[in-house]
């Protein structure tokens, strides 16, 4: 998915008000993220994701209403070309494979933000002209 050199519209789901916040103002740092949109919970994510149209979707595993498994499996299933990375508190490699399997492109741990993000991202959007101004 080429985004041409402007910023990638992304869209951040998180129950935790706390991690919401602190991803978004290290997407808004990084230069090349427009945040088009937030969700606390998996149907809201859904919604947003078909009104907003974004390119990437940052999901939180553990979520009301769906959780990022089911909202990943329902995303996959509506926009085959959309970028999906579940972030969580959770790790383990079954958890992760698991992720893949119902549809995410990525996996995160949230120790390991946000360099691990970051290398998600270049990885999903290789030669993205935006990636290559950002500040980090």
């Amino acid at each position: 998915m080429k985004t041409s050199g402007r910023p990638i519209r992304v869209l951040v789901a998180d129950d935790s008000a706390t991690a919401l916040a602190c991803i978004c103002r290290y997407l808004e740092f990084e230069r090349a993220f427009e945040i088009v949109g937030t969700a606390s919970d998996g149907l809201q994510l859904i919604q947003k994701t078909v009104r907003l149209h974004p390119e990437l979707v940052l999901a939180d595993l553990s979520m009301p209403r769906l959780n990022g498994l089911e909202a990943t499996t329902e995303l996959r299933r509506l926009f085959p070309e959309l970028r999906i990375v579940v972030i969580t508190q959770l790790s383990g490699l079954s958890l992760k494979d698991e992720c893949l399997r119902c549809g995410a492109d990525g996996f995160v741990e949230k120790s390991q933000m946000p360099e691990k993000l970051m290398e998600e991202v270049h990885r999903l959007f290789p030669g993205s002209a935006a990636l290559d101004c950002s500040v980090g």
